[in-house]
């Protein structure tokens, strides 16, 4: 029964862990620059296991990973860098078309302008019709019979009216302002600019594709801390949470590494019916790490604090 969970777990592990991977397997490592840290410690693994497990499937994966990605329907109208391309934080990765951005930023900021001249006219009148109510628009004034009740009606009508033209001239400004702030960022967002340092692993789209917002145009994997992903039963799970040291063993080759469980899913997922897991090395990875690389990983036995005894210990002093 355990054989063929085991089955089932490395399975499921390898199609959900190999989407992390395939993407870029030959990726080199910050190591592989020269000027890294120095490598990681070798795990001399124990020729034999009281307990021998069987090992458990991951892959490794990059810190950081994103598609870059239009924000907006637009069609693509260059990209500067290859697959395979190492790029900066800010660097240009590609660029989409502006020209019917720009044209209609142009009519934008027309309608702006005269947006803001009709909102002075406004303002104009509407401080006419404040001046045109004379100091001596009192109740008593009325009543002595000053003015007329009709003059002071004319007058309140033309306050009124121009003071609600004020504000509908001020509301169109401020929706053509809103407006070309939203087209001038359009076109600042049409060049595509890598978020941070990482690889250029796949192309997804060429130039002159027409994209939504939304649609990816390029994936790049970050240049950073490897991490192994796994999957693990949910038997398994007492001896993978976090903190625990584990054993990382590429499945070409006879590296070996030490690492350490960063975290496990609270859940079994309901497909799978599977945790899964991630791991972290316990030093830098050597330069044959890389993304997509397939490891083995063995749970280690955790050292017992000193002054600790087990439970099959006779305590000092008492003779067994």
């Amino acid at each position: 029964m355990r054989r063929s969970v085991r089955m089932m777990a490395m399975s499921w592990g390898l199609v959900w862990l190999g989407s992390a991977g395939a993407a870029a397997p030959a990726l080199a490592s910050p190591g592989s620059m020269g000027n890294g840290p120095p490598p990681a410690r070798v795990v001399d693994p124990s020729p034999s296991r009281p307990d021998p497990q069987e090992p458990i499937l991951g892959v490794v994966i990059p810190n950081d990973s994103v598609d870059v990605s239009a924000r907006f329907d637009s069609r693509l109208e260059q990209v500067d860098v290859e697959v395979g391309q190492s790029v900066h934080e800010g660097q240009v990765l590609a660029r989409l078309d502006t020209r019917s951005l720009q044209q209609e930023l142009a009519t934008a900021e027309a309608a702006l302008q005269g947006a803001r001249a009709e909102e002075h006219a406004v303002s104009l009148a509407l401080s006419e019709a404040y001046a045109s109510k004379r100091p001596d628009f009192t109740p008593r004034a009325l009543k002595l019979g000053v003015y007329s009740r009709e003059e002071l009606d004319r007058v309140s009508d033309e306050e009124s009216a121009a003071a609600t033209r004020s504000q509908a001239a001020r509301a169109q400004t401020l929706q053509r302002q809103a407006q070309v702030a939203r087209l001038k960022q359009h076109i600042e967002d049409a060049t595509l600019v890598a978020p941070f340092d990482g690889v250029v692993v796949s192309r997804l789209v060429g130039p002159g594709t027409r994209l939504s917002a939304g649609q990816p145009v390029l994936r790049l994997l970050g240049r950073g801390e490897w991490r192994v992903r796994f999957a693990v039963t949910e038997e398994e799970a007492g001896e993978f949470q976090p903190g625990a040291p584990v054993e990382l063993k590429a499945l070409q080759g006879d590296l070996s590494l030490e690492g350490t469980v960063e975290s496990i899913a609270p859940e079994v997922d309901a497909a799978a019916r599977l945790l899964f897991a991630t791991a972290t090395f316990s030093h830098p990875p050597p330069r044959e790490v890389s993304t997509g690389l397939l490891v083995h990983v063995l749970a280690r036995p955790q050292q017992q604090p000193r002054g600790e005894s087990t439970g099959d210990s006779v305590p000092t002093g008492v003779t067994p």
